[in-house]
């Protein structure tokens, strides 16, 4: 991204949250890039916080919690218990508390619920009111949905009404990705999503994932469609 003109001229100055395997330096200092860490678990925010593993640049964290082998089984159940104590702890620290609960917690939450509704499901749950009280800034992971605009259209706006119902000073983001849950996306649909959601957020999550033990359905690394996105919301 950095290295396509288009891309990071429309960064510059955006001050983007950014996570990133590589150092800071790497990223344009134009861009006033604000860095994050991210954790999935209580405990792992808990003991960074505690030991001051945090590199010096940190200005944020987020709680990643989902229904995998990374969040305990005990987190994924309750996870409004453990929303408060993470953000006090974040927030002792002058640290931004973000949140992002997957939508596939309601299939822990609610395990005889209709997997085909799931997005009703999280929106029964008040899963976004939960993430959102507490948090400076709460990520919808609306972008298993964005193959079908309309869904994700519907899923965003009602997500981010409830967060900010709960908390009217939360900062909202919706999630966009290459390649959401393994399934294959082109840039227009990616478009299409944020076309169709860009007056109810205020900003967007870019997912870019590679093949992992946290994204295993994925099988590409398809950071070029993430800069066709931006390269064409550049030159609109």
């Amino acid at each position: 991204m950095a290295s396509d003109a288009d891309t990071s001229g429309l960064l510059d100055g955006a001050q983007p949250f950014v996570i990133s395997g590589r150092p800071l330096s790497d990223i344009p200092a134009g861009w006033q890039a604000v860095p994050l860490s991210s954790f999935k678990s209580f405990d792992e925010i808990r003991n960074a916080l505690e030991t001051n593993a945090l590199g010096p640049d940190v200005r944020g964290v987020m709680y990643d919690y989902e229904k995998w082998r990374f969040t305990p089984a005990e987190e994924q159940q309750n996870p409004a218990r453990y929303l408060k104590q993470a953000a006090d702890l974040v927030h002792a620290r002058g640290l931004l508390f973000f949140t992002a609960p997957a939508v596939d917690l309601v299939t822990v939450l609610a395990p005889d619920g209709d997997r085909k509704h799931q997005d009703e499901t999280y929106l029964r749950l008040g899963l976004a009111a939960d993430a959102a009280r507490y948090a400076d800034v709460f990520d919808i992971q609306s972008q298993r949905f964005e193959r079908d605009t309309e869904l994700y259209a519907e899923f965003v706006r009602a997500a981010a009404a409830q967060a900010r119902q709960a908390n009217p000073k939360v900062m909202v983001l919706a999630g966009v990705s290459t390649q959401p849950s393994g399934q294959h996306v082109t840039a227009d649909d990616i478009l299409r999503a944020i076309e169709a959601t860009r007056d109810v957020v205020d900003g967007y999550w870019f997912n870019i994932p590679g093949p992992s033990a946290y994204s295993p359905a994925v099988t590409e690394f398809r950071p070029d469609i993430a800069v066709d996105v931006l390269r064409q919301l550049a030159g609109r």
